[in-house]
């Protein structure tokens, strides 16, 4: 299939592109600073946000139950979609296909592994915290990236190779 690389795309097709991706960017940042308030980025927030105290779950576990089945599926279907449009986008960047492919898998990975760490922390151990801070950051840092090299594709290559 023959696509149009971003850099030759559409003047209106580019600033199209980049209004949704910077929407979608600022929205995630918003996400970001929502999570930052709940529970600070920090394994001690984590933890208690979840169980209630970092040595017991003193959470009920119906409750918790509740709380990451509300959450959860609310983010699964949201997230998922999100990426699926970025994704889309990022295909019609340059890079070779093999990268392409681990890209658009990456943010995928990182929110079932984010969202399943949870589970864990709840119902196994506090140390499941640590993971949903790692698989979470790996998550954004994939959604930047998605983002960043097709708005770099755009904008920038074509002023470099004037």
């Amino acid at each position: 299939m023959k696509i149009v690389p971003l850099s030759g795309a559409n003047f209106s097709f580019k600033v199209l592109i980049s209004f949704f991706l910077l929407t979608v960017a600022t929205g995630y940042v918003f996400g970001l600073m929502h999570i930052y308030g709940d529970v600070g980025f920090s394994y001690t927030g984590i933890v208690t946000h979840y169980r209630g105290d970092v040595k017991e779950m003193t959470v009920p576990r119906d409750f918790a139950f509740a709380n990451l089945i509300h959450h959860h599926h609310v983010h699964i279907f949201g997230l998922s979609m999100l990426f699926l449009f970025i994704g889309l986008i990022f295909t019609l960047t340059s890079i070779p296909e093999g990268a392409k492919a681990i890209f658009v898998a990456a943010p995928f990975l990182g929110l079932i592994m984010d969202l399943s760490s949870f589970w864990f922390l709840v119902f196994a151990s506090p140390v499941f915290a640590w993971f949903s801070i790692l698989f979470g950051a790996f998550m954004a840092l994939s959604f930047f990236l998605l983002i960043g090299r097709p708005i770099y594709e755009m904008w920038v290559l074509p002023v470099l190779y004037r």
